[in-house]
Order: structure tokens, then sequence, then C-alpha cells
């Protein structure tokens, strides 16, 4: 019945896709080195003070100074030293602390900073599993919204041209702040509604004429979709068209005010003319005797 486009509403099915795949991505990545340090972990049976500690530095991204320690220590008059797998803001400090080691493998081995370290990975893994959970939510709901959109096209009302307003979804992609189309709609009943469109995943947040295109089931107004080209496959009627407020003041009509220069001007009778009138009607009754 109609042509309604939901490319727009796909592709911000497909961010949610690949904000699932990165959640993914850093779970197994995450979760590798877990159990890859656990599994260390259980073959470090002995343990002994380093004998000496070096900081290294590196800058993060945001300018921020990040401190990994190595720890030297001595097994059998053999030196060794002991790396972090990972790094934080906090200087460690050049104290000497303990070292975990293999007593079949010296070389194996994992500092006291970097236990505590997988500690706090563990917290560091629900980060990744909010992604996972957000992506298939998202993902969930925007198929839902795709079927519904559809099957307006059985039951939606059709109204072409309205005015809008833009608003932001508070999602940025990109570093692109993503709008929606807000319009004002007035049911049959009177009622007015405030309807917010899609996230215009797209870019576009305007068309030639500068209007958009609203499809509505006005039996269960929560059912809508807005796009700025929805058309009737069949052609479009007259009464597809938003109307606006076709109501109008009616005048009354004001009186013309003809101009003083323009109005007709009365001659007064003066006593010369009053005189001759007189005369001029005592000689007609003369005349008539």
């Amino acid at each position: 019945m109609y042509d309604i486009n939901v490319k727009n509403v796909r592709k911000g099915n497909n961010i949610m896709y690949i904000f699932l795949l990165v959640g993914i991505i850093f779970f197994v990545i995450l979760l590798l080195v877990y159990l890859s340090d656990q599994n260390i972990a259980k073959k470090l049976d002995s343990e002994t003070l380093s004998t000496k500690v070096e900081i290294n530095t590196s800058e993060n991204s945001d300018g921020n100074t990040m401190y990994s320690p190595t720890y030297y220590y001595e097994i059998d008059g053999k030196e060794y030293k002991c790396s972090s797998n990972s790094s934080s803001s906090n200087n460690p400090g050049t104290k000497n602390k303990k070292v975990y080691y293999s007593s079949k493998d010296p070389s194996l081995c994992m500092t006291a900073y970097s236990k505590s370290s997988d500690n706090i990975l563990l917290f560091v893994l629900i980060i990744p599993i909010i992604f996972i959970i957000v992506g298939v939510l998202n993902i969930v709901k925007n198929t839902k919204r795709i079927k519904t959109i559809k099957e307006l096209n059985n039951r939606g009302k059709l109204i072409k041209n309205l005015p809008y307003r833009l608003e932001n979804t508070g999602v940025v992609v990109n570093g692109n702040p993503i709008q929606r189309p807000v319009v004002d709609y007035t049911l049959p009943s009177g009622t007015v509604l405030t309807l917010k469109g899609d996230g215009r995943y797209d870019g576009k947040v305007a068309d030639a004429d500068g209007l958009i295109d609203l499809i509505i089931d006005e039996n269960n107004p929560n059912i809508y979709f807005m796009d700025f080209e929805i058309n009737r496959l069949s052609g479009n009627l007259p009464s597809d068209y938003y109307q606006g407020n076709t109501a109008q003041t009616v005048q009354q009509p004001q009186p013309v005010q003809t101009p003083a220069s323009q109005q007709p001007q009365v001659q007064q009778p003066t006593n010369t003319n009053l005189q001759q009138l007189y005369q001029d009607q005592q000689n007609n009754n003369q005349g008539n005797v």
C-alpha cells in the first residue's frame, strides 16, 4: 500500500551489531588473559622477595602516565626478572615485593602486582558484558521495530508534508550526534501528540521541501513511522497532504470612508437667491389669476 523505506532503521540496527561484536571481542580477549594468568598461577608453588624494582612508564591516549613495574629476584644464585602484564596510573613505588614462581621453572613467575590486577580484571569483564547485553537488547528491539513499521502498510494513515523539528538522541557515532525528527500531530479526537521519529543514522536531517511524512495507526497512535519520503503505491491522494490549521477568522466588512475632498458639496442658499426665488413665485401666482 505504501512505499516504506526502512533503510535508516536497518543502518541503526547494523551499528548495534558492531556494538555487540566489539563487546564480544573485548570479552574474549580479557577472558583469555584472565584464564592464562590463572593457569600460570596454579603452577606457582613458591615465593620470594624481589631484590630490585624497575618502574616502566608510558603515556595513554588521555596523556596520563601509566606505570608497569619489573621485579628482579634471585633463585639459587641466578637472577630472574618478572614483569607485570598490566599497567596502572598508580605508581607502585620501588619497594621490594613478593614474586611468585615455579620451583620447577623459576623463570615462570607472577608479581604480586599482577596477581592483584587479575582480581581487578574480573570486574573489568563486566564492561564488555554490558556491551553485549545492550547490543542484544537493541538488536531485538530494532528487529521488532522493522516488523511493526512494515505492518503499517495494512493499518496506517499517511500524512505528507508535516512541519517538524530536530532533537538529539544522546547517541554519538564517529563523533557525530544522532538526531531524530519530532512532530506535533493532532488526532481526529483533538488530542495533540508529540511524536519522536527514529534516529537518523543515515545522517539525513532535512529534505528538499523541508517537511516530513508520517504514517500512523490512529487506533493505536503509539505505532507510527516518520521519513522524508513516504508515498502511496497507487498514487498520493489530495487528502494525504497535511492541511495545517484551516480555520479562518471571518472579517466583518468595514464601511468605506470617502475622503472629504471627494464628497459632494451642498451649496448653501444666500439672501440674494432667496429674494429672487420669492419674486419668481409671486409672478407665477399673478399669471394664474
